[in-house]
């Protein structure tokens, strides 16, 4: 039986004025993420309604692909780093 890949979307809303200096952050994970072995796609989206607004639109081979994920340096980094900037916690959603 074979696993179906799994879709994550994370919304990250920064803080007033604070917006370049998100894009900047979030965009060091993208070619990490890409090179990692469960990664079937990993993009990011500012939003043209509210420049404020990013989202990453992501594929994984399954549960375990997103677990490790979870685990690389880049991905811990991003976390620490985006915490000050943000509006609010991230919003993720698996599907």
């Amino acid at each position: 039986m074979s696993e179906k890949p799994l879709m994550v979307v994370a919304k990250f809303i920064a803080k007033p004025g604070k917006a370049d200096e998100l894009q900047t952050v979030l965009i060091r994970c993208i070619e990490p993420s890409r090179d990692e072995s469960g990664c079937l796609h990993y993009d990011l989206y500012r939003s043209l309604e509210d420049q404020n607004t990013f989202l990453f639109h992501e594929s994984w081979r399954n549960q375990a692909s997103i677990d490790r994920h979870g685990e690389q340096p880049h991905f811990k980094a991003l976390l620490a780093d985006v915490a000050p900037l943000l509006q609010q916690m991230p919003e993720i959603i698996i599907n």
